[in-house]
């Protein structure tokens, strides 16, 4: 959880609702910045809103309504400007509320919450952990839930590797009798204060926001952007929560050496690490000049090489970089790599065949310059001879100084090849269609598919589980489907 700093918004009640009042000009509308980090912070926003309904809407009933709450714009340039007073101070208090002296149609704020997020902590740095810290406090969780109120304004500036948060809720002030009736019942049945739970939208919940310099993943990544990211494994989401930063598709997945476990690459460079993986880095966060293709591991699994489509190469742990294609001109992009038995070089292809070898990779030969039925999708290395098998779409295999053990190249496919895998020994290959499809040939032994089965994406990868016929396969989605392997989470 992040180290808070929470601060009661005044809670003065008569007949069940807030006595003390500010004034905030209706219609008043938030500045919008032309930076990024305004993005962010906007989206972190949206996102305590959407947790802050959550909660309300677990509690409504009909003897006690608690309405959805709506964003008033004079109440979020109210809430952000005091945001943004908190970061300069560095200190945590409460925005002054003063009477609502404006006339019966004004949206006037009468409680706050005010707070600000830890830095270097996770989970519990995002929006998470600061939608869980309101609600654990008595007061504030008061505040967030009380069914008098109807709008919201909610403040975030990053700053310092924080944020800092504030809440101001309100009703139009002529509603004072509706608003009153409404506190009463909820008092009457739910109780005064409200209780905890159920808890629906606080810590690990939902995919949380973060400000740049906060701690986004088990391994103590941190995100240079912020923005919102996805937790390593699967919690359930929050009624409206924004997705303008929704993770990008899964690309590709890499096994440790013995099978016991895996990782999971995105197309933004991102990965996620299941089982006895260890998360060594990623480029998540990190601008790229194109998206990443493909995740290979060194073979004793202590590192990984990550591969974008314009050729650049990007080393983890105690993989090493031997060269890239990056900042090269290209004929087509690259969608694969392999490395050698020894990890000291690996191979990249392209989509028309053609091969780049890098570090003591051997050119063995390649599909560049030849008219294909298909595009290449991938590549494997043969650990016992030291050559490659490239794959297309059509199931088609080109061998280069490894053995040609099958093909599906002259059979019509439900659905196009866009991955592969080869057995530990080299002695057979798999590959897997978008349907889920497997084709086994050599030793490699079919040990099921979700072929014919409905899938939420389209599969994109596979990956051998150490034997001759264990593997999964992993959809766009992060869904991981396991045969004669063991599961071990997915994104």
């Amino acid at each position: 959880m992040p180290a808070l700093a929470l601060s009661l918004g005044l809670l003065v009640l008569t007949a069940g609702v807030p006595a003390a009042v500010t004034l905030v000009p209706a219609g008043t509308a938030q500045a919008a910045a032309p930076s990024s980090l305004a993005g962010v912070e906007s989206l972190y926003s949206q996102d305590l809103v959407a947790r802050i309904n959550a909660e309300r809407a677990a509690r409504n009933a009909a003897g006690a309504p608690v309405p959805q709450l709506q964003v008033d714009g004079g109440l979020q340039a109210a809430a952000q400007a005091w945001s943004a007073h908190l970061a300069a101070t560095g200190t945590v208090a409460d925005p002054p509320l003063n009477d609502c002296t404006n006339g019966a149609t004004q949206i006037c704020a009468f409680a706050a919450n005010s707070g600000d997020s830890g830095a270097g902590f996770w989970p519990g740095d995002g929006s998470d952990g600061m939608a869980g810290a309101y609600m654990a406090s008595t007061g504030h969780r008061q505040n967030e839930l009380g069914a008098a109120y109807e709008y919201v304004g909610v403040g975030v500036t990053c700053s310092a590797n924080q944020a800092w948060t504030v809440e101001l809720f309100g009703y139009v002030y002529g509603d004072y009798p509706s608003a009153n009736a409404r506190q009463v019942s909820q008092d009457s049945v739910q109780g005064d204060p409200v209780p905890a739970n159920p808890m629906v939208a606080g810590t690990q919940t939902g995919n949380p926001v973060y400000c740049p310099g906060q701690t986004v993943g088990p391994s103590g990544q941190v995100t240079a952007t912020g923005g919102q990211f996805p937790y390593p494994y699967g919690v359930a989401g929050v009624p409206g929560e924004p997705n303008g930063n929704a993770p990008t598709p899964v690309v590709g997945m890499a096994a440790t050496p013995e099978g016991g476990g895996y990782w999971l690459a995105r197309a933004d460079g991102s990965v996620s690490a299941h089982g006895d993986a260890v998360n060594y880095g990623s480029m998540a966060g990190t601008a790229l000049n194109a998206p990443v293709s493909h995740i290979v591991a060194t073979p004793d699994g202590k590192g990984y090489w990550l591969v974008a489509g314009d050729g650049g190469i990007f080393s983890f742990g105690d993989a090493t970089f031997y060269g890239s294609m990056g900042g090269k001109p290209l004929d087509a992009p690259v969608v694969g790599i392999a490395p050698t038995p020894d990890g000291r070089g690996y191979w990249l292809v392209a989509s028309d065949g053609g091969i780049f070898a890098f570090g003591d990779a051997p050119f063995q030969g390649s599909m560049g310059g030849h008219p294909l039925n298909a595009p290449v999708v991938d590549m494997a290395a043969d650990p016992a001879t030291g050559g490659y098998w490239l794959v297309g779409t059509d199931g088609g295999i080109f061998s280069f100084g490894a053995p040609f053990l099958g093909s599906t190249g002259s059979l019509r496919l439900d659905q196009p090849v866009n991955g592969m895998s080869a057995t530990p020994d080299g002695g057979g290959y798999w590959f897997v269609a978008s349907d889920g499809g497997i084709f086994s040939f050599g030793d490699a032994r079919f040990a099921g598919s979700t072929g014919g089965m409905a899938l939420n994406a389209p599969v994109v990868g596979m990956a051998s589980a150490g034997s001759d016929d264990g593997y999964w396969l992993v959809g766009a989605d992060g869904g991981v489907f396991s045969f004669g392997a063991r599961f071990f989470g997915a994104d």
